[in-house]
């Protein structure tokens, strides 16, 4: 009787699940507008829009959803691409790319790899890799920039070039203009030496 009921309940949550794929398969078939101001994807392209298509409004990831250029909410729970840009605010999580840059307001996510010249707000992340960054990145564990203007706070901070300050257990910068605060911190172009404990000041 139990294993009676047990193949019961799995075939009929099965064909739930079909019956989702299958209806977002036909949503999908059926779209022709290039912007949608909704957007659900269960692993892309089985999504309410297509990949190329633009949000203007919000997007919920399941596993993987990719679009071309966001405005608006993106809520993330495992990975979501942005092949253009993205404007407004993103729930991060396991990894979150834009290829284009924008201005992005960030809680959370893993990895977060944001290419092009990006403005940001990011707070709790795990990993931020960024080209071309202006803002402020918050509680990271780790953060990346080729260039940055602004703020890195985070447990291991490193950039090609740095406008601005670093605060982290281990700061590095190939060109600082600006500071570093932490346990080890080093500028090839520092003011005093270029490895120096709690605090590093460039030329």
């Amino acid at each position: 009787y139990i294993v009676f009921n047990t193949k019961k309940y799995l075939g009929g949550y099965m064909k739930k699940i079909l019956v989702i794929l299958l209806g977002l398969i036909s949503l999908s078939m059926l779209s022709f507008s290039e912007t949608k101001t909704f957007e659900l994807g269960l692993v892309s392209p089985i999504q309410l829009g297509a990949p190329t298509d633009d949000v203007d409004g919000f997007r919920l990831s399941l596993l993987y959803t990719e679009n071309k250029n966001l405005n608006g909410f993106d809520w993330n729970w495992f990975i979501a691409k942005n092949s253009g840009t993205f404007n407004g605010f993103k729930l991060g999580g396991l990894y979150d790319q834009v290829d284009k840059g924008g201005k992005i307001y960030e809680l959370g996510g893993f990895v977060n790899n944001f290419k092009g010249d990006t403005k940001v707000v990011q707070v709790l992340g795990g990993i931020n890799i960024g080209e071309n960054v202006t803002g402020l990145r918050l509680f990271s564990l780790v953060n990346y920039a080729k260039e940055m203007k602004g703020t890195d706070v985070g447990a291991i901070n490193y950039a090609n070039h740095i406008e601005g300050l670093q605060i982290g257990l281990f700061n590095y910068a190939t060109h600082l203009s600006g500071f570093q605060i932490g346990l080890l911190n080093y500028a090839k172009n520092s003011s005093f030496f270029p490895i120096l404990p709690i605090f590093n000041k460039g030329e």
